[in-house]
């Protein structure tokens, strides 16, 4: 009996531990969870911004910035919590925005950085600004305050800026600064009037570094290349007076070796619908000049990345099998560079619009058809 008496008496303190709760928690009301970090660097000094979302008297949403400085980034992020009453979760940061001078010098230590924090989530998207980093966080403040659009809707799939943006998260970054045969493209953005951001491109890192940029139709070219599923239902202008909308599309890579060269044939394949062009063209006309712009832009950027040594197209991933280990390491100096690249385009129009020849004669056949 006294056996199971203590065993009773043990197994109740047990679930009093387990009913207690959480013995570490914080209320809410002195946590700060912001959304989107600032990295800067004056001098020889880390300046960090962090913009974190507070209720004001109203019970309306309001964005307030807080910010520090420091010999390294971990510092500054100290420097800036004693600045601020709040505990702060960095779990919730979505969007890290940086300096496009530190692309510049290379940003493999500050991901580092960010992979290593233990309170750092690896999923936020990465952009580079073109603007002071302060003034593009108290312009983006600002605009919330007077139209109230809200930054967490830049993040969302299907917004329009998307479809020209190569949309990267922290990790990705990462994998692509230590990856042997790919890179990686982050988007250039600054703060708007109307709106919370304005997109101008993307910036090319290899190995870290910025080493060129790509302007909106280039990153468009590299989604379709990518096969990105955000490039479907997207309007292409082939010239002054022609635009077309991409209804379908499919891409392949066939390689072929011939001894050290390497020959690359990428064929495109789109389904389309004419959005808006000159009454004078026809399907057939419409249809040849889209092939030959996507062609040319196409070989274009190529040629582009091929000088710089840099692939943001996943050409080198889809060949890196076989080569070594040792190969690998010298793949985009040494072998990607002399890749010879042919590209097939072919274009099918699946519909033109609803327009009609309206002149009196055919406007009376049809008019006595649709009757029948």
């Amino acid at each position: 009996m006294k056996r199971n008496h203590w065993t009773k008496i043990i197994i109740s303190f047990i679930l009093l531990v387990l009913l207690s709760g959480c013995w570490d928690s914080r209320d809410i009301n002195y946590r700060s969870t912001p959304v989107l970090m600032g990295v800067t660097k004056e001098e020889d000094l880390f300046h960090v911004f962090l913009v974190i979302p507070v209720s004001v008297v109203s019970e309306q949403r309001n964005l307030a910035k807080v910010d520090g400085k420091g010999a390294t980034i971990v510092d500054a992020i100290e420097q800036l919590k004693k600045k601020i009453e709040t505990t702060i979760d960095l779990e919730h940061i979505a969007f890290i925005v940086l300096d496009e001078k530190l692309g510049e010098e290379g940003i493999e230590r500050i991901t580092n950085t960010f992979i290593r924090m233990r309170d750092m989530p690896a999923t936020p998207t990465v952009a580079f600004t073109t603007e002071e980093m302060e003034t593009y966080i108290d312009q983006m403040i600002s605009t919330f305050q007077k139209v109230g659009v809200p930054i967490f809707g830049f993040l969302e799939k299907q917004t329009g800026w998307e479809i020209y943006d190569p949309e990267v998260s922290l990790w990705e970054v990462y994998r692509g600064i230590h990856s042997f045969t790919s890179d990686i493209a982050i988007p250039i953005i600054k703060s708007n009037e109307n709106l919370e951001m304005d997109y101008s491109g993307a910036s090319v890192l290899k190995n870290g570094k910025a080493v060129t940029t790509l302007n909106s139709l280039e990153v468009l070219l590299m989604n379709l290349l990518n096969n990105e599923e955000n490039v479907i239902k997207t309007f292409i202008t082939i010239d002054e007076t022609t635009d077309v909308e991409l209804v379908e599309r499919d891409v392949e890579y066939d390689y072929t070796h011939h001894g050290d060269e390497i020959d690359l044939t990428i064929q495109l394949e789109f389904v389309m619908i004419v959005a808006e062009a000159e009454d004078h063209l026809n399907d057939e006309a419409i249809q040849k000049k889209f092939e030959e712009k996507v062609e040319k832009d196409t070989l274009k950027l190529v040629k582009k990345l091929q000088d710089k040594h840099a692939d943001v197209l996943g050409i080198s991933n889809r060949i890196r099998k076989n080569y070594t280990h040792e190969e690998l390491k010298r793949f985009l100096d040494e072998i990607y560079p002399n890749i010879n690249v042919n590209v097939e385009v072919d274009a099918v129009i699946e519909n033109n619009g609803k327009l009609r020849n309206l002149n009196n004669d055919d406007f009376e056949d049809w008019d006595k058809q649709n009757q029948e």
